[in-house]
């Protein structure tokens, strides 16, 4: 009987570091990662200086891609980490900045705004990522 009980054990302690690393596996490019960026460029864009040179680098890293207008609504209306996705968003589907930052603003999260664009979130998730290592933001 107790050496049934020290197979189990070990069988256990050799199996659940996988389903473990699997689980984490499945979270990288979600939700959660998005907001961790997310607050990542917000802790550094604080000062109306900082957040001049951001404006600057996304207008840059999204030249013709995105409007002007629509970069200088998004970080008029949303944290600029919350911006940068929400650009990222409208540069990847090609649909009108407008409408990401109203879905936005009016509570959906960046799931739902995403699935309701067509686009995938580790998509979103890998975009941002590579404008924040690009620009120094990460």
């Amino acid at each position: 009987m107790t050496k049934k009980y020290l197979v189990l054990i070990i069988v256990f302690s050799l199996f659940l570091p996988s389903v473990f690393s699997i689980v984490s596996a499945a979270e990288k490019g979600g939700e959660d990662e998005l907001k961790e960026r997310i607050a990542i460029t917000n802790k550094k864009r604080v000062t109306p200086k900082e957040i001049k040179r951001f404006t600057d680098q996304v207008k840059a890293y999204f030249f013709e891609a995105v409007p002007d207008d629509v970069i200088e609504s998004a970080l008029k209306e949303l944290t600029p980490g919350e911006a940068l996705a929400a650009i990222v968003i409208t540069n990847l589907s090609k649909k009108p900045g407008k409408d990401i930052i109203k879905m936005k603003k009016d509570g959906k999260n960046w799931t739902d705004i995403t699935n309701a664009v067509g686009l995938k979130m580790k998509d979103v998730v890998k975009e941002v990522k590579e404008f924040q290592k690009t620009s120094g933001c990460a």
